[in-house]
């Protein structure tokens, strides 16, 4: 799959969203948390941190609203995962919204 295929079509509000709900500690780690486990119920992510269910939730739903995660329901269990097709656009479009095509080297003062 080549590099273009992977990208889709992202808005510079869709970015901002996403970018601002990464910028949290908590949510950052929460799609950490939950990456590395390949998906958690709501149950799993919130035995993971110490703070209480309705800030889960809160944080969960930021991170939904955004796009970051997806979720699956089984029964009565919700199974939350990241969307890494989204983050990999990200990733590839973030460059050349900020007009950079590549990393330039610092200056040494």
């Amino acid at each position: 799959m080549g590099r273009g295929e992977l990208e889709r079509d992202i808005s510079d509000r869709e970015l901002i969203r996403a970018l601002k709900a990464l910028a949290d500690p908590t949510r950052f780690r929460m799609i950490q948390e939950i990456a590395e486990a390949g998906e958690l119920s709501c149950g799993e992510v919130a035995s993971r941190f110490d703070v209480s269910q309705p800030t889960i939730s809160h944080h969960l739903k930021v991170l939904m609203d955004a796009g970051l995660l997806v979720q699956r329901t089984e029964g009565k269990h919700h199974y939350t995962s990241v969307d890494c097709d989204l983050l990999a656009s990200l990733v590839a479009v973030l460059p050349a919204r900020l007009g950079t095509s590549a990393p330039r080297k610092r200056r040494s003062a």
